[in-house]
């Protein structure tokens, strides 16, 4: 049991890795004016909510309940910018 479940944090590092890789990659793609829309942006910010939301299931499983918080309030916090920035 403890192998597959240090195995299953294994995958959802690297799988924050990628994810934390490629919003970057795009972030400076949007900040040197390659690929410079509003949809774009929507999906750096879509990026951004699920690796929050990845890093606050990992912080779960490792038992780290303080940065399951702070993870948990950047998901928050990228959500309601991509709800703002879709409304308003």
């Amino acid at each position: 049991m403890k192998k597959a479940r240090e195995k299953d944090i294994r995958i959802l590092e690297g799988f924050c890795a990628v994810i934390a890789m490629l919003a970057g990659i795009l972030c400076v793609l949007y900040l040197f004016h390659i690929l410079q829309n509003h949809w774009f942006l929507n999906f750096i910010l879509i990026l951004g909510v699920l690796l929050h939301v990845s890093l606050a299931l990992l912080f779960v499983v490792r038992g780290k309940k303080l940065l399951m918080g702070g993870a948990g309030i950047w998901a928050v916090f990228y959500a309601a910018s991509l709800v703002y920035f879709n409304i308003g």
